[in-house]
């Protein structure tokens, strides 16, 4: 069991999927990295009884009040994480063909100074990437509400601004990307393998 500690503590696990698993192993995969988290909290929680894919946020009838479970998973990867406060995480994996098409990608966007700073980075692409992770971890985080936002991009960035009270924590290594979203600017996060998750603040550009 984890010994007890002070403030909200996320604990992710990444992990690849075996090849030829089928389409719902990254799925099962995910719930499996779940179950073994919690575990590690001293509590039993069975595969096959996590909610099935496509219900929203992981549900556990084992899991007791005030942990929160979250997954991401892209291609032959999947991260699953355990919190003890509402978490978003969202992964992803660059695609070739969208930087063929990023200025269609970029006007999907609802925030224009969002939209120029990511045509003014250095890697338009990844800046992309980390913008988009973010709409996705907010929606993810916003669906633990009782009034979920109607579709990731009735999201928005500057929910994680100088006004906002939300905050964010990123890992981006060649063509992946993580996104984390928490309500809690002191929140600790302990990955395996261990991630250099930076946390973003006021001003950091895309």
């Amino acid at each position: 069991m984890l010994s007890p500690h002070a403030g909200p503590t996320l604990h992710l696990v990444l992990a690849r999927v075996p090849p030829g698993q089928g389409h719902d192993a990254p799925s099962r995969r995910g719930r499996e990295l779940l179950s073994r988290l919690a575990r590690r909290r001293g509590l039993d929680c069975p595969v096959d009884d996590w909610s099935p894919r496509g219900s929203g946020p992981p549900r556990h009838p084992a899991l007791p009040t005030g942990l929160h479970a979250t997954l991401s998973h892209r291609d032959d990867r999947v991260v699953a994480g355990l919190a003890d406060c509402p978490v978003g995480l969202d992964l992803e994996h660059a695609r070739a063909r969208h930087a063929g098409r990023l200025a269609a990608l970029v006007a999907r966007l609802p925030e224009p100074e969002v939209r120029r700073a990511i045509l003014a980075a250095e890697d338009p692409p990844a800046a992309f990437y980390r913008a988009w992770t973010l709409h996705e971890a907010l929606f993810k985080l916003a669906s633990l509400a009782e009034r979920p936002p109607a579709a990731v991009l009735a999201t928005r960035l500057v929910s994680l601004g100088p006004g906002g009270s939300l905050h964010a924590w990123q890992w981006q290594e060649a063509a992946w990307t993580l996104s984390v979203c928490a309500p809690h600017a002191g929140l600790r996060i302990h990955a395996a393998p261990p991630l250099p998750l930076r946390r973003l603040v006021p001003g950091d550009p895309l």
